[in-house]
């Protein structure tokens, strides 16, 4: 396997980074990235509602510079290998020097789905190839055209449903959590690692009913692409009176499962809690693309 290239999905945004490269900061629509050398990369991004600038947003940058004396900040002409690179987007290059550090970026607007983007490299001259850079700026994705919102960071990928929109999230030693919300109902994927740690003294189905708050005789020992996993889901609902709970303040519909994916060391889990009945269409789906393996490109 070629490890050049590893990628990276988050809220909307795909791109592919050196696979050296580590995620120092994330936020929900902000990305920072270390290398053995020092930063990296940062990329952050917003929706824009009404007319889009790049006047107005490299306006912003400078300003922000006033904090930093001696910092040269100004507009840069994009090479025409980085334009071609961003054909998708509408851009606008800067650059900016304070001693020996120094970045070069671009303000971007995607004309599609209405979406700014600022990135910048950082000390591009000591610790990227020409075509390394270019290799990022081509991977740079905003949208897809699938209804799917893709998320791949760490160690873990999942695909959901574009309705789902990032509620909260923590990425904690042994522990990642993520949770997704709609008008109805919330999804939170969980990963535990290393399992061997988890399930060294309790089965995998005490151990989703301590974590979960799940009662354990109530969860169904089971397989789920031939892992180890364990569920709960609802009985399902009869009648016309259905739809009065999504009137309920709480919740009245559950779904959980975890799966032991053994050659990974690791456990998955996903729990959806609704005020409507739960299409078991959705849960397969998101089950079968939630997996516990890096993304790499060649």
């Amino acid at each position: 396997m070629n490890r050049t290239l590893k990628d990276i999905d988050w809220n909307g945004i795909h791109l592919s980074v050196p696979y050296t490269w580590e995620l120092g900061r994330i936020d929900t629509r902000y990305l920072f990235f270390d290398n053995h050398a020092g930063p990296a990369m940062e990329i952050k991004w917003e929706t824009v509602k009404g007319r889009f600038s790049h006047r107005s947003h490299l306006k912003k940058l400078a300003a922000q510079q006033k904090h930093h004396p001696g910092k040269r900040f100004e507009e840069w002409h994009l090479p025409s290998a980085w334009k071609n690179a961003l054909s998708n987007f509408i851009a606008q290059g800067f650059s900016w020097q304070l001693g020996a550090e120094n970045g070069r970026g671009a303000i971007l607007y995607c004309p599609v789905c209405k979406t700014a983007i600022m990135f910048q490299i950082f000390n591009i001259t000591d610790h990227m190839t020409t075509e390394a850079t270019i290799n990022i700026l081509k991977s740079l994705q905003d949208h897809r055209n699938d209804r799917q919102t893709a998320w791949t960071v760490f160690d873990i990928h999942a695909l959901l449903p574009k309705p789902f929109k990032l509620d909260n999230f923590q990425f904690k030693p042994g522990i990642y959590e993520l949770a997704f919300r709609d008008r109805f109902q919330t999804v939170k994927l969980f990963r535990w690692a290393p399992a061997s740690t988890f399930l060294s003294q309790v089965k995998l189905s005490l151990f989703a009913a301590n974590t979960m708050g799940f009662k354990h005789e109530s969860l169904v020992t089971t397989s789920f692409l031939d892992h180890p996993a364990v569920e709960w889901r609802p009985d399902k609902p009869i009648g016309w009176y259905t739809w009065l709970y999504r009137f309920k303040r709480n919740p009245a519909f559950h779904w959980l499962r975890l799966w032991h994916v053994v050659g990974k060391n690791r456990i998955l889990g996903i729990r959806l809690d609704s005020k409507k009945p739960i299409k078991t269409e959705m849960v397969t789906d998101i089950c079968t693309n939630y997996v516990a393996e890096p993304s790499t490109s060649n």
